[in-house]
């Protein structure tokens, strides 16, 4: 059975203090999941916000990965989503030359807002990237707590079926992590073929804006409206990084 290899991209952004411990507590149920299951799965996990991207943990061993608490994880500052992902895809692509040719992608991103302070890519960028990777046969999650997931989703490139809107309270949070960590372990397995959310996952994550959408479990995510790429800042707001 191959390697799998997830990448979290977790939201650290000041909006996320209101779910702070909701947050905590989800991520702790997803790593817990993860680690029950067992298997070859490597775990790569990465906090951002406008101050910095953080590298928690780079491909360890899913046995390894780490627990959050109120001293590793402190939102605050702005949301630079679209460079942080972008930069996050690129560099899982140029660490995958120390991984079997056969290793499964995972690539999940958490946010409870909006796109606020990138200045060097656009959506148009990051959905092009998404959806060339998609085409290789990588996964992408989007979890978007508290807002209109789908829509967000949809312009990073990321298909409805992988994406999940999660309520704002610590059942629904707690809820998509480990539905999250149930499909990852599934898929690393052979056991399903892809890390689609089903229809009782999204109920009990408290998905509201699911039935808004329109052959949910068929349609690929629309593709974003063609977007000039952003002209690189002077000092960009995700410095650029390797894992």
């Amino acid at each position: 059975m191959p390697k799998t290899l997830i990448t979290l991209l977790l939201d650290r952004s000041g909006s996320m203090a209101s779910i702070k411990d909701d947050t905590i507590g989800g991520f702790n149920a997803y790593v817990d999941t993860l680690k029950a299951a067992g298997g070859d799965i490597d775990f790569t996990f990465l906090q951002f916000d406008s101050n910095s991207i953080d590298k928690i943990c780079v491909a360890v061993p899913v046995s390894q990965a780490p627990r959050l608490d109120a001293s590793n994880y402190v939102p605050g500052a702005s949301t630079p989503l679209i460079d942080a992902a972008y930069k996050t895809v690129k560099a899982v692509e140029e660490s995958l030359d120390v991984h079997p040719t056969d290793t499964k992608i995972i690539v999940c991103i958490q946010t409870d807002g909006q796109e606020n302070c990138s200045t060097e890519h656009s959506w148009h960028d990051l959905n092009l990237l998404i959806k060339e990777k998609t085409a290789a046969g990588w996964q992408f999650n989007f979890m978007g707590t508290g807002i209109d997931a789908y829509a967000q989703g949809a312009r990073m490139g990321i298909a409805a079926a992988n994406t999940i809107s999660t309520g704002r309270d610590r059942r629904s949070v707690r809820a998509s992590f480990i539905a999250n960590a149930a499909n990852a372990v599934a898929y690393a397995r052979d056991m399903r073929v892809d890390m689609s959310y089903t229809a009782a996952q999204r109920a009990e994550s408290g998905d509201a804006h699911a039935d808004k959408v329109e052959g949910l479990n068929q349609a690929p995510a629309t593709p974003a409206a063609p977007m000039a790429p952003r002209r690189k800042a002077a000092r960009p707001i995700v410095d650029d990084f390797t894992l």
